[in-house]
Formats: C-alpha cells, sequence, structure tokens
C-alpha cells in the first residue's frame, strides 16, 4: 500500500511506517499492483462487506472472462472448488458462484480456507481425486486472497510484513475429464506432489495468523520461514524427483545420499541437487518475495530465464498468494515460450508449513495471439530491470 496513505490514516507510530518503506523499497514489488477499494478509503474499511466485495470483484470477474473466452454454459460445471484463506464468509465463496452464475442445483461445491499460499495445488489436488470418480465432469478452481482481512494495524515488525508483500489477484482454472475437451486442453496434469511438515514446531509456527499483545490481528512471518520453505522443499523434491527425473540423475542422487551415511566426511559436501532442469522446461515458482524466488533460485542452481516468470510476477502483481503461479504460467503464455510437450513445475509453499507441487505438460500448440490474459496488454515492455530501491 501507499506509504502516503499510512501516514495519513495516523494508526501507526513513525518506526512502524519506516519499517514498511524499508521492506516496500527493498521489496521488489513495483507501483502497478492493485489493492482492493476498501483500502483506498479514508479511513481504511476493513469490514467483512469489504472483504466480500472484493473478493465479488476477483472471482467474479476471472470466471465471467474464463466462460466468455472458452464458450463454455454455466451450467456444464460438475464441480467448483474455491480457495481463499483469510476469508470464510457465509453463505461461502462457492456459493457466491453458483447464485452469481445460475450453476446447477447437484453441483459439488468446496470451499477452502486456512490453507495458504499453496492452496491453489491443493485445490487441483481435491480437483484430480474428484475428477477420478465422476466421470465426463467439469472442474472449475477458483483461487484468491482477501486483503481486506489481512490489514495489520500494530506495530511488530514480523506482523507488518504482511501488509507489504500482500496484493489483490485472482485466477480460474477450468479442468476436464471428458473426451472430447482432449482437444481444446492447454496442459495435461501429470503429477502433483503434497508435503505437510506440521509436525515439526518451527515449521508449523512460521506462518501463524494471531493477535498481539495488544489486540491487532495479523499474519505472524517468523525468521524460521525460509528455513521451513527449504527443509518442505527437500522433502518435496525426493518425492517429486522419483516421477519426473531422468534415471542418470537419480542416480547420481542416490550415490550421493548413500556416501554421506556411509563416509561422515562427506556430509561437508551436502547431498547432490539434481538437475530439474533435466526434466523441466519451466519454472512457475510462487511469487511470495524477493528472498523465496532467490532462495529457490540458488539451491535448485536455475538460471534467471527459469526464474523470470516469477520475478516479473513479483514486480507486476505482487504477492498474490496462491493465484501467483498462474500469473507465472500466464507470463510464459504471453512470451510466447510453451511448446507442444514442454513440462511446467508449478512450485508453491504456505503455511503449516507446506510445500506443494504440480507438473502440468503442454499438449497443444500455444500462440500468444489466440490467448489473452493478465499480460497480454503489455507483454511486451516485460523483462524489467527490476532496481534495487523501488520509490513507493
Amino acid at each position: 500500500m501507499k506509504l502516503e496513505h499510512l501516514e495519513i490514516i495516523d494508526k501507526y507510530p513513525k518506526d512502524a511506517i519506516d519499517f514498511q518503506r524499508k521492506v516496500l523499497e527493498r521489496s521488489d514489488i513495483g507501483n502497478e499492483t492493485y489493492l482492493p477499494d476498501g483500502l483506498h478509503q479514508l479511513p481504511m474499511d476493513n469490514s467483512l462487506n469489504s472483504s466480500v466485495a472484493e473478493a465479488e470483484r476477483v472471482l467474479f470477474s476471472v470466471v465471467q472472462d474464463l466462460f466468455s473466452k472458452h464458450m463454455v454454459n454455466p451450467r456444464s460445471i460438475d464441480i467448483i472448488i474455491t480457495n481463499c484463506t483469510l476469508l470464510c464468509p457465509t453463505p461461502s465463496l462457492a456459493s457466491m458462484i453458483i447464485k452469481k452464475f445460475g450453476l446447477r442445483s447437484n453441483v459439488m461445491s468446496y470451499s477452502l480456507s486456512s490453507m495458504g499460499c499453496s492452496a491453489s495445488i491443493l485445490s487441483i489436488s481435491l480437483a484430480k481425486e474428484l475428477l477420478k470418480v465422476h466421470k465426463n465432469c467439469l472442474a472449475l478452481v477458483l483461487s484468491m486472497e482477501s486483503i481486506c482481512s489481512n490489514v495489520y494495524h500494530g506495530k511488530f515488525k514480523s506482523m507488518l510484513l504482511a501488509n507489504c508483500l500482500f496484493r489483490m489477484g485472482g485466477t480460474a482454472i477450468l479442468l476436464s475429464n471428458r473426451t472430447q475437451d482432449k482437444h481444446k486442453a492447454k496442459y495435461e496434469l501429470q503429477h502433483i506432489v503434497r508435503t505437510h511438515l506440521g509436525s515439526r514446531d518451527s515449521c508449523y509456527n512460521s506462518v501463524v495468523q494471531e493477535d498481539d499483545n495488544e489486540g491487532y490481528k495479523g499474519i505472524n512471518l517468523s525468521r524460521s520461514i525460509l528455513h521451513s520453505a527449504g527443509e518442505s522443499l527437500k522433502v518435496n523434491m525426493s518425492s517429486l524427483g522419483l516421477l519426473v527425473l531422468p534415471y542418470s540423475q537419480q542416480i547420481l542422487y542416490g550415490l550421493s545420499f548413500l556416501s554421506i551415511n556411509l563416509w561422515p566426511a562427506e556430509k561437508k559436501k551436502g547431498v547432490y541437487i539434481p538437475n530439474f532442469r533435466k526434466a523441466f522446461q519451466h519454472f512457475c515458482i510462487h511469487a511470495g518475495g524477493k528472498s523465496v524466488i532467490e532462495g529457490i533460485k540458488e539451491n535448485l542452481k536455475l538460471s534467471s530465464r527459469d526464474v523470470e516468470a516469477s520475478k516479473m510476477t513479483l514486480y507486476r502483481f505482487g504477492n498474490t498468494s496462491s493465484s501467483s503461479i498462474w500469473y507465472c504460467l500466464s507470463y510464459l503464455e504471453a512470451k510466447g515460450r510453451l511448446k507442444k510437450g514442454d513440462r511446467v513445475w508449478q512450485l508453491a509453499f504456505g503455511s503449516g508449513f507446506k510445500c506443494n507441487s504440480a507438473v502440468w505438460k503442454c499438449i497443444s500448440k500455444l500462440k500468444p495471439v489466440d490467448y489473452s490474459n493478465a499480460w497480454s496488454d503489455r507483454i511486451h515492455e516485460y523483462p524489467v530491470e527490476v532496481p534495487e530501491i523501488i520509490d513507493h
């Protein structure tokens, strides 16, 4: 949010504003991101009505866009799944869509909440399991986060971080197991790998919604969050690698693991990190923050081009939570980089602590001119050189 706005509302002490200024300036988040109407008002409107209005604006627009582009009759939807961590109204977000677009009375509806920034892959996983059971069906998956519900008005730095990082955004994904849709589908879902380290105290407590000692509610992002992300990624990669890596990489990893356990001196070298570029042509890493993207890039030995979609998503849209991996995929589509047969790794992290992976195979010849998305109106301007300090 604009620093000038924070100063005008006069709810924060000077040191809290200075801290948010410092974080924003070094966040790699640009000035074209979006905030809901409630946060542009004086004073801010963090009410339930404002949060519901935000959800309606995001979800109604992405659903209408999807139905219009692909000429989908709303009454053909068999399954609807929504995910939003911080907003859980009654009636549910899924019910809002059912009412707005007139979905059938026997539609299977699910609303997931409190699942964090990796929730979109969880929703895809749920849709996958439902489509295994219910044949000849269409599943609509909607991902967003409520920013109005996420503003912290206290002074604790670990809770002020969320004010600086999260932005408005959302996505709609349509999945099908109908034979007639195969020639129209852009991607085939090949694998989903889910990791949950909630049994570890440090991981469980790395992202927590709580009240501070003055009664202000917010999201506490602890210093252990990067460590939790790293630990969950290791576990997730071990399972994912067996599914996607060529045997040569699996053998190198296995030998490295054995040598460390047999010869203690080898521990200094660490376990061999497989080359996932031999399994994937594209990477969509959750645009949760500058340090997250850089950390994954370093650990997986990725190139700047590999993380370009995530860095540009963070700069253009900010941290849109669970929908960020889809902004990354849209970037690759708008750039015309996806070729038939390419495989994409979507990697997301979330509270709990969770690390989730989805593997998609491109099964169509995608042309940017055939698909308009959130990037289409300005993709020619990207990538950009992100300044070290961004004026907010």
